[in-house]
């Protein structure tokens, strides 16, 4: 499959957006007021977090352990954070998001070091997976932005030839809750259980203050960071309402989840359970 790259520098109407991320597009929206901001703030708090001047580096300042229960508080607090919600809102908005009709799940605050030294639950790439593995949603869109300047050794990749081909994979026997009771011992999302074909691997590298825009559907992963600075990113996912009720959406090729978690969405507008 060819995927074709929408690069934007004004909004799109909500429904032609979720047609072209339904059929495999990526859609870069460039230079986002609200997500300067965002990046901005976030900057301010990850600094005062690590109370360090360069937060991408800073991992070699410190011991694993510190390192990661840093990121672990910066995540808990980052996900309760009301301007930072209130700036995505923006951001979402900006793009054409329809905020009374859409849901969104909750703000992650990513961080992915240098190497292997200082990985854990909370500091680790994720691998080859689609998010519709786990949510079984599949008008899922995926948002994604950096924080700091990255590079293409540290960013998202895509494997354009799986949007439309099968590949074996755990969905099955994922479960979230099982998850939770057991971080330390079971993947966060579920994985491959065959060969990737990598031939085509696609990797964008879009500055801080743009939005990527793609379906969960996508077969997608972190790229091994071996760049010598660590990766902050911010990811959101949503679905409109009115395809979760008529069932629009990416193909599902291959997977097998047990369960449906449109509870893990709640309206962007004033955090009410979608009607769907």
């Amino acid at each position: 499959m060819t995927v074709s790259i929408w690069t934007l520098s004004s909004p799109l109407d909500d429904q032609r957006r979720r047609e072209l991320v339904y059929r495999g597009d990526l859609v870069v929206f460039k230079d986002v007021p609200p997500m300067r901001e965002l990046c901005a703030l976030t900057d301010t708090i990850v600094r005062e977090a690590f109370g360090a001047p360069d937060p991408t580096a800073v991992q070699f300042q410190l011991e694993g352990d510190d390192f990661r229960s840093t990121v672990e508080s910066l995540r808990r607090g980052f996900r309760k954070n009301a301007d930072a919600k209130g700036l995505f809102r923006a951001v979402l908005e900006h793009a054409g998001v329809e905020p009374e009709r859409t849901g969104w799940d909750w703000l992650h605050l990513r961080v992915l070091p240098h190497g292997e030294g200082h990985a854990g639950s909370s500091t680790s790439g994720l691998g080859f997976h689609r998010d519709t593995w786990s949510s079984n949603v599949y008008a899922q869109t995926n948002w994604w932005a950096p924080i700091y300047p990255i590079t293409a050794a540290r960013t998202v990749a895509f494997y354009p030839r799986y949007w439309g081909t099968p590949l074996a994979n755990t969905s099955a026997e994922w479960d979230l809750e099982e998850v939770r009771r057991k971080p330390a011992s079971l993947p966060l999302v579920p994985r491959p259980t065959e060969a990737v074909d990598t031939s085509d691997e696609l990797r964008l590298v879009p500055e801080p203050g743009d939005l990527l825009c793609f379906s969960g559907a996508h077969l997608h992963a972190s790229t091994p960071n071996e760049s010598g600075r660590a990766r902050f990113s911010i990811e959101v996912r949503t679905v409109h309402e009115a395809d979760l009720a008529r069932r629009r959406g990416a193909p599902n090729v291959d997977g097998s989840a047990p369960h449906v978690a449109v509870t893990w969405f709640r309206r962007v507008s004033d955090n009410s359970p979608l009607t769907g």
